[in-house]
């Protein structure tokens, strides 16, 4: 099991700008620019970025499931079709730390919303910085030959994989090790973490969805890629 502490991010200076106009019809007024600019700075100060991930190989895929030979299952019909053809899955959970989580949820009691708005577009946009950060380093690690590809990155919660497929993840991770904790409802603490599977194997084998939003219908999502 690999841990990644101490992850650092190169933060663009308009990092969040982007989903706030997005958000807000396409244009976005001098004091909510002069607001971005402060509340990035605070987030940039209180993100903590950690990861952990781990090699496993894939026995079989039968209809919706994906069987390892570690004996866990993953179950779900795009799961499933993402890990086809790949030999091996790297599973993993990545974090900004929950510092970050503390202080939007302050700025909301405060009453403050658009602060709360403006620093919850920039952590999303970061966790997402950091998920580009540690697929680098999972695809050098996943990719074992010159012939051999990664699948596009795919977690639970997105379309057709339930969150409650993130209790078999956390039995196949330690979460722990880099402070993240799944309670009842399979959320994730800190919220802002994310976790997921990367699949490799033969180029001419592994399945070729460039994005998980690819299969997923909702064409309007603000989030899609």
């Amino acid at each position: 099991m690999v841990v990644l502490d101490n992850i650092k991010l190169d933060i663009p200076k308009d990092t969040g700008k982007d989903f706030l106009k997005h958000l807000m019809g396409g244009r976005l007024n001098p004091q909510i620019e002069k607001l971005l600019e402060e509340k990035r700075g605070v987030c940039i100060k209180n993100i903590f970025p950690k990861a952990i991930y781990e090699i496993y190989e894939i026995e079989k895929i039968k209809n919706n499931s994906v069987y390892f030979k570690s004996g866990h299952i993953f179950d779900g019909p795009n799961i499933s079709k993402i890990l086809t053809g790949s030999e091996i899955a790297v599973i993993f959970i990545f974090t900004l730390d929950g510092k970050i989580d503390e202080i939007i949820k302050n700025e909301s009691k405060n009453g403050d919303t658009l602060s709360t708005i403006v620093m919850d577009a920039i952590a999303t946009r970061m966790l997402n910085i950091l998920g580009e950060k540690v697929g680098s380093f999972i695809k050098k690690e996943g990719i074992k030959k010159s012939s051999w590809g990664s699948t596009c990155t795919y977690s639970p919660g997105q379309f057709k994989w339930t969150i409650e497929e993130q209790k078999e993840i956390f039995q196949m991770i330690d979460g722990d090790k880099i402070g993240v904790k799944l309670n009842k409802s399979m959320l994730m603490a800190p919220f802002m973490s994310i976790s997921g599977v990367y699949g490799f194997g033969p180029k001419n084998k592994i399945n070729k969805t460039r994005v998980a939003c690819e299969l997923c219908p909702k064409k309007d999502c603000i989030s899609r890629r």
